[in-house]
């Protein structure tokens, strides 16, 4: 089994995640605002260091094949900053102040680690004989959709050789973000494990399947939706 691709727009979704002993549950905030208006999820501190955190969030879309953010003030976050005692967990809630249109509007809720204490890992960095250290603070950024019913995804793929590799195109031109979780791809005897993304409504992702051009016959893509439901779809290889 060979890994590996390349991708303009990566993801990492999943139950629960963390870094240096933190982490979120659930890690994808999704909202329906004809049901709700608010959402939430859990940080957890698995460490015995209590830690400080800020909270903000930022409208989120892709243009040429980038992910971009910026400042908006569609959404309320609760608390905007807060102590996470060691072993202790947060509930961090968000509100949405936005008319809801007809098509999925994205969001990243980003909550940062800040000075305080020791709870903040350093490194130490030589430079011209002088030993520096520097903070090196974490950063979580979640997925927030707010998607009126009736939005949905409408994905098209491509696939061409490039040598021994393809190069895979997934194109959403419908209104609501597709997910790709626990994603692969195989052609022939061959398969490649490819990391978690999503893709949202009028964005593209491109991303190399290395090994892949060598084989024979049809591009099988296997994955879970964003329904957390199991997809599979077959792409021709000119």
């Amino acid at each position: 089994m060979r890994r590996g691709a390349r991708a303009l727009l990566v993801l990492a979704l999943g139950a629960l995640a963390g870094a240096q002993g933190f982490g979120f549950t659930p890690t994808v905030l999704n909202l329906d605002p004809t049901r709700s208006l608010n959402t939430q999820t859990t940080m957890l501190n698995t460490t015995r260091v209590a830690s400080k955190f800020t909270v903000s969030v930022k409208a989120w879309w892709v243009e040429g094949g980038r992910m971009v953010l910026s400042d908006t003030r569609d959404l309320l976050v609760n608390p905007a900053e807060f102590i996470l005692p060691g072993g202790a967990s947060q509930v961090v809630r968000v509100g949405l102040r936005k008319k809801p249109g007809a098509a999925e509007v994205a969001y990243r809720l980003l909550v940062q680690q800040v000075p305080y204490g020791t709870s903040v890992p350093q490194t130490t960095v030589a430079a011209d004989g002088i030993d520096v250290r520097l903070d090196l603070p974490t950063t979580f950024s979640l997925p927030v959709y707010v998607a009126p019913p009736g939005a949905a995804a409408r994905m098209s793929f491509d696939a061409q050789r490039q040598g021994d590799d393809l190069i895979l195109r997934l194109a959403n031109a419908g209104t609501r973000h597709e997910t790709f979780n626990a994603f692969q791809a195989a052609r022939g005897d061959a398969r490649v494990d490819l990391a978690s993304l999503a893709v949202l409504g009028g964005a593209s992702v491109t991303l190399t399947l290395p090994g892949l051009g060598a084989r024979s016959g049809d591009l099988t893509l296997s994955f879970l939706n964003a329904d957390a439901k199991p997809a599979r779809v077959t792409v021709r290889v000119p």
